[in-house]
């Protein structure tokens, strides 16, 4: 298998559509609430990635990575409304502190992550971003081993990189953006 084949299963393994489903199931199974789990999984997961699907077939967008930062903008206000109607169901469901942490946290990504794709033009890498995100969440609220999967961050970048979907700073701005992210949820809503 080419190195070009395995950054390209990586990049779908560890896809932000992937991530997201993972993280809220992850958290339906600690805190017993699955509805609420599964509700985030499909807000934060499955519709988005279906969104981005329907662009694709209307022609907004070129693939299901958005890689022309041009095209981000879109997807990324699409994605907030989800995440805006994620938060209207949630609140009818009997919604435990760790899954409302961690799709305000969703909430507060998407906004920075949209002002870098949108505001600065910086194509930072949302893969490397939510996974630093996720992974220290999941540390810090559900047990210190997933801090340990931080150490597939580089691998993740290495897989974008490889594809050509980022460069060497697209990657470390997701990483950076990631971190500022993570610190303001923890302060915001965890401290």
């Amino acid at each position: 298998m080419s190195k070009t084949s395995i950054a390209h299963i990586i990049s779908e393994v560890f896809a932000p559509w992937v991530v997201n489903i993972a993280l809220f199931l992850i958290l339906a199974q600690v805190t017993g609430a699955w509805p609420a789990g599964i509700a985030a999984s499909i807000g934060t997961g499955v519709v988005p990635m279906a969104l981005i699907l329907v662009l694709i077939r209307r022609g907004k967008v070129g693939n299901h990575h958005v890689t022309d930062r041009s095209q981000r903008g879109l997807v990324l206000a699409g994605i907030f409304v989800c995440v805006c109607v994620l938060l209207a169901v949630l609140a009818y469901l009997d919604t435990p502190r760790l899954i409302w942490v961690g799709v305000f946290s969703a909430f507060v990504f998407l906004i920075v992550f949209g002002f870098l794709s949108v505001v600065a033009r910086i194509k930072a890498s949302i893969h490397v971003g939510l996974w630093v995100c996720v992974m220290t969440y999941l540390g810090l609220t559900v047990n210190p081993w997933w801090l340990s999967a931080l150490a597939l961050t580089p691998v993740i970048a290495w897989a974008r990189i490889v594809i050509k979907h980022h460069t060497n700073a697209e990657v470390v701005a997701g990483i950076g953006g990631g971190v500022a992210v993570t610190a303001a949820c923890y302060l915001l809503f965890l401290a």
